[in-house]
């Protein structure tokens, strides 16, 4: 309908799947309005937020029937138009609504933070002049550093200074990644280009390292500040007196005005994939601002993730890698331990006279125990052998009742098969408990033992033993450890998920890298893992320090499978017992897949069922979903969509 109305198109902060499309509204004469605003809206029968993507002199709504904006949140624009693009590949990236895109990318916002912004000089954006930097740092010296990384550390360099490009860095064992980091930020402000610095969790040291280093220029997104601090702080970046950003994964769309250097230290951590939607992952998100930016994208970590280890493949990461020689030479000595001679106890003897060596040299030693969890896999309770899957070979769980469940694949028996080894019936699960691991520790300790299980506990002076879990093992050891104990491996190589191996690989690899931090001898590094199964893929890597071979041979193993990195995973779960589109879930969605597209299920996911779809296109298979999701959206049926679920990789 033509006409000279004043029209925003607005995409309405509600959340459900088949309004995930701009809505007009009138502009009213005393407001101007602007792409990449942000307005108050009334939707249905309620004021609430939303972002303007649009405008137009017409609208196919009749005028009449056009709400007016209520009003417009601040002088400034939330989203610039380069920026509304990266929310948009999200969205279709990771099969969400753009509505909760922005409901993550973007904070609440605090007038009174405005008001003092204004009075200070540096609000709204433009006001103040960009801040600058110290200079770059020394490049004999930068050489220096990255000299065991050969062409690739130089290629990395130069981007960082003022080229483009996506890298992978593996870092020698015992590398200071902090400095290593710190000196590419500085290099990148130098050139006058921003940084954003992504880490899995907020008690970071590498983080520190580099906002200690960047001073004033950086703000601080960790830890969930209160939301007065977090708008403060990414006003600041988003008028450009931060230029520097570290944050976890919800930092990932924290706004840039020359984003130069995206990071992602530890890239292949579970906790970069966000749980609620858009359950997108930082990694990709950071991938695609830096490569959309004309920057440098930057994956850290020693084994590379699925996703990452498929775009090393497809020539889409440059690798940054140490010489071969240099590397085996750097190693902490691993050493694998069955006690097939030994009565079954919790610690064998090469662990505790590692641990006792280790204290009585001053330093720390350090027993990571399973986490929480990782005991749902099943063993034989006479001689120890798991229960692997006959469809996918994944561990087994119990079903609750006298069968069990494969949380890989989705097979369900009724009833247990005997072991294979011993053809014993009764089953244990493989316990985590750090507590009552500490407590055995103590009875027989010379030295304090203390309990880890979160990053904000500090760990007692040296020498004292540690026992950890996966929650407190952070990017730089607590002190001089001396010994690294791993008697739960084998629970997380059972973890009935697909990523079991290269997540316990990972974890393995960054704590027994502590035994060679800040340039302890590799040689008097002592590393002991307890297994019962010595021969596995991914501790045969850990003993050679060899990823790239645990990924050729893990590949060829799912490739078999057609599990990723060979396709793509996307994991669809509803309510118990939840039809859609007037049938059961199992066939709708069946219906609906692309061609060539595989459906495994369904498994148990967090009380909810869960499906599988394995598949080639991505984009074909969210684009044939679409239908399916819009029809479960309008009946009230919640159909959660996760592209690329970790636990699935």
């Amino acid at each position: 309908m033509a006409g000279s109305l004043r029209v925003a198109q607005v995409v309405v902060e509600v959340a459900p799947f088949h309004l995930d499309h701009p809505f007009d509204y009138l502009v009213p004469d005393d407001l101007e309005v602007e792409v990449g605003q942000r307005v108050q809206v009334v939707f249905s029968g309620r004021r609430v937020r939303g972002l303007v993507v649009g405008t137009a002199t017409s609208s196919e709504v009749e005028p009449t029937r056009l709400r007016p904006i209520a009003s417009v949140l601040g002088p400034h624009r939330w989203v610039r138009p380069d920026e509304l693009e990266v929310l948009r590949w999200a969205a279709a990236r990771f099969g969400a609504p753009l509505a909760d895109v922005l409901r993550h990318a973007l904070p609440n916002r605090t007038v009174d933070v405005e008001r003092r912004a204004a009075e200070a000089g540096w609000f709204p954006p433009d006001v103040a002049v960009r801040p600058r930097s110290d200079p770059a740092p020394d490049p004999g010296l930068l050489a220096d550093a990255w000299r065991a990384y050969g062409d690739g550390g130089g290629s990395l360099r130069e981007a960082v200074a003022a080229g483009a490009g996506s890298f992978l860095w593996r870092p020698l064992p015992g590398e200071d990644v902090a400095a290593r980091l710190a000196e590419l930020t500085q290099l990148c402000l130098a050139h006058d280009r921003d940084v954003l610095l992504l880490v899995p969790d907020p008690g970071s040291p590498t983080a520190d390292a580099v906002l200690t280093s960047a001073g004033d220029l950086a703000v601080d997104l960790r830890g969930g500040p209160a939301p007065r601090t977090v708008y403060r702080r990414w006003l600041l970046a988003r008028t450009g007196q931060a230029r520097v950003v570290v944050g976890e994964r919800g930092a990932a769309f924290a706004p840039l005005e020359r984003l130069g250097l995206a990071v992602v230290l530890d890239e292949a951590n579970p906790a970069y994939k966000e749980r609620r939607s858009p359950r997108h992952h930082a990694r990709e998100v950071a991938l695609e601002r830096a490569r959309r930016a004309g920057g440098v994208g930057l994956l850290v970590g020693t084994v590379p993730s699925a996703v990452s280890w498929r775009l090393l493949r497809e020539r889409r990461l440059t690798p940054v890698v140490p010489d071969r020689d240099a590397e085996r030479r750097a190693r902490p000595r691993v050493r694998i331990v069955t006690g097939h001679d030994q009565p079954r106890a919790r610690l064998l003897r090469e662990s505790t006279a590692a641990l006792r060596a280790a204290t009585r040299a001053g330093t720390y030693g350090v027993v990571l125990a399973a986490r929480r969890g990782e005991g749902r896999a099943l063993v034989c309770r006479d001689c120890g052998e798991r229960l692997s899957c006959p469809v996918c070979a994944s561990s087994l769980g119990s079903d609750g009742r006298a069968g069990t469940v494969c949380e890989g694949c989705g097979d369900r028996r009724a009833r247990r098969s005997p072991c294979r080894a011993c053809r014993g019936m009764e089953v244990v699960p493989l316990a985590a408990g750090a507590q009552r691991l500490g407590a055995e520790l103590r009875r027989g300790s010379e030295v304090e033992v203390v309990v880890l299980e979160g990053y904000g506990q500090p760990p007692p002076p040296p020498p004292a033993i540690l026992v950890t879990t996966r929650g407190s093992v952070l990017d730089r050891p607590p002190g001089p450890v001396g010994a690294v104990v791993l008697p739960d491996l084998d629970g997380a190589l059972r973890r009935p998920a697909l990523d079991a191996a290269e997540d316990a690989l990972r974890l393995a690899c960054q704590v027994a890298a502590w035994t060679v931090h800040a340039g302890r001898d590799p040689a008097t590094s002592t590393v002991v893992v307890q297994s019962r199964e010595p021969d596995h893929p991914a501790l045969a890597a850990l003993a050679a320090w060899d990823p790239g071979g645990f990924w050729k041979q893990e590949v060829a193993t799912r490739a078999a499978l057609r599990f990723p990195p060979a396709a793509h995973a996307i994991r669809v779960t509803v309510p118990p017992a939840a039809g859609v589109d007037d049938r059961p879930v199992a066939a709708a969605l069946s219906a609906y897949l692309a061609p060539g597209d595989d459906l495994l299920g369904p498994v148990p996911v967090e009380g909810r069922e869960g499906y599988l779809i394995k598949c080639d296109d991505r984009a074909a298979t969210l684009a044939a979903l679409a239908p399916l999701r819009s029809v479960a959206s309008r009946a009230g049926v919640e159909l959660r969509v996760d592209v690329d679920p970790v636990d699935a990789l």
